[in-house]
């Protein structure tokens, strides 16, 4: 994904993202442009939550795959996690009895 600068990063969908992929549809505000009584102007962001802020980082179409697998990947990693916490909860619960 490129950031603010516009550089683009070396390494794309070999991580993990934690955050919702969203569609923005707005209208520029130019009296002259297809948006003013047309369709809204179309981009992509992911929104994520940051020290109980929510973030938008907008997202080129062609990142979208790669964005796509990168959550897959987060989401997969944290039911995992979820299972092996509530696996230890039981077993606490076994231990207590």
């Amino acid at each position: 994904m490129r950031g603010k600068t516009g550089r683009g990063t070396e390494q794309r969908g070999t991580g993990m993202v934690r955050g919702t992929i969203l569609q923005l549809r707005r209208r520029c505000g130019k009296p002259q442009c297809r948006c003013a009584e047309g369709e809204p102007h179309v981009s992509w962001a992911l929104s994520y939550s940051e020290k109980g802020h929510t973030r938008m980082l907008t997202v080129p179409p062609e990142d979208l795959p790669a964005l796509r697998d990168d959550l897959k990947r987060y989401r997969s990693a944290y039911a995992d996690l979820e299972r092996q916490a509530l696996a230890g909860i039981a077993q606490w619960r076994r231990r207590k009895a």
